[in-house]
């Protein structure tokens, strides 16, 4: 007979087969709901980043090429010259930025995407394709608020080699919103092809017959799979979303037509590679973050969202 797939489950969402059923589990509040997600969201942010963020830093230089100097030949030039130039350290500029947002700028993402989904559920908690489309939108109407100024002064610091608060004070308040709505639509873009294949990948892949010592295993593949696809569907307005936040002038429309008439539709996925390298394993390490975090509350008790 064949094994039963699992309801398609959130980032949040793992079975867990060792909890007892007829153990009575507590309910948790609302604020340890979110706080519980936005701490996995954060330390699957920090992790992510910080083993990644060479390659990051090769992707904004792979997209904004410097004045004066000629393009790059791909991630292993950049990190060579920058390297000759600045030192190792050169590879790290940014990153403070980038660290002091991604705390909760993960962690509201993937709550908000959690809770909405949850709010959602019909009366047998399934999920519909519109539900889950619908969350993912939500998570990045939500999460832009964050990520529109942390990505500004990282890129500004990635470009120029400045620390983070000569950055902010250059920029000012507004000066750290432009690009609001190019950042919004590339993430929407992302989420909208993220989420839903992470959770049909998760519950394709993971169901009861699936050992325990594999399924930490599948969902952090479920992630790193997922991610390559939105990584590399959104590139073009990830492109886009550099110029324009780099010093570029004009709206989304002319910046992406000056692109595609000055350097050809290619350069649309400049930094293709980095940016599925550095992102995919991020959020593969996010889907597992969750997954333990998962396990760790129904052992101490607590009733999540299955």
């Amino acid at each position: 007979m064949a094994a039963q797939h699992a309801p398609l489950p959130t980032p949040v969402e793992q079975a867990s087969m060792g909890v007892p059923k007829q153990r009575k589990l507590q309910k948790m509040t609302f604020v340890q709901e979110v706080g519980s997600k936005m701490f996995a969201g954060s330390v699957a942010g920090v992790v992510g980043v910080t083993s990644c963020y060479p390659i990051d830093f090769a992707k904004t230089r792979l997209q904004k090429p410097l004045p004066g100097e000629p393009p790059y030949l791909g991630l292993a030039d950049v990190l060579k010259k920058v390297k000759a130039k600045h030192g190792a350290a050169g590879w790290y500029n940014g990153l403070r930025p980038n660290l002091t947002g991604i705390i909760p700028e993960k962690g509201l993402k993937l709550a908000v995407f959690d809770l909405v989904r949850d709010h959602l559920r019909d009366a047998n908690g399934k999920i519909s394709f519109k539900s889950e489309l619908t969350a993912a939108v939500s998570a990045a109407v939500a999460q832009v608020v964050i990520t529109t100024p942390m990505e500004i002064v990282k890129i500004r610091c990635q470009l120029t080699g400045k620390t983070m608060l000569p950055v902010i004070r250059d920029l000012g308040l507004r000066g750290m919103y432009k690009g609001y709505v190019s950042t919004l639509s590339r993430d929407v873009c992302f989420n909208l092809i993220f989420f839903p294949m992470q959770s049909f990948l998760k519950g394709w892949s993971i169901t009861a017959a699936t050992p325990e010592s594999r399924k930490l295993l599948y969902s952090f593949l479920s992630g790193i799979t997922a991610g390559m696809f939105a990584a590399s569907l959104s590139t073009p307005a990830d492109v886009v979303k550099t110029r324009l936040q780099a010093g570029d002038s004009g709206s989304i429309a002319s910046v992406t037509s000056n692109i595609i008439k000055n350097e050809g539709a290619s350069a649309l996925f400049l930094g293709l590679g980095p940016r599925v390298a550095a992102i995919a394993p991020l959020f593969g390490i996010a889907i597992c973050v969750y997954d333990v975090q998962k396990r760790l509350l129904l052992n101490l008790g607590y009733d999540v969202p299955m």
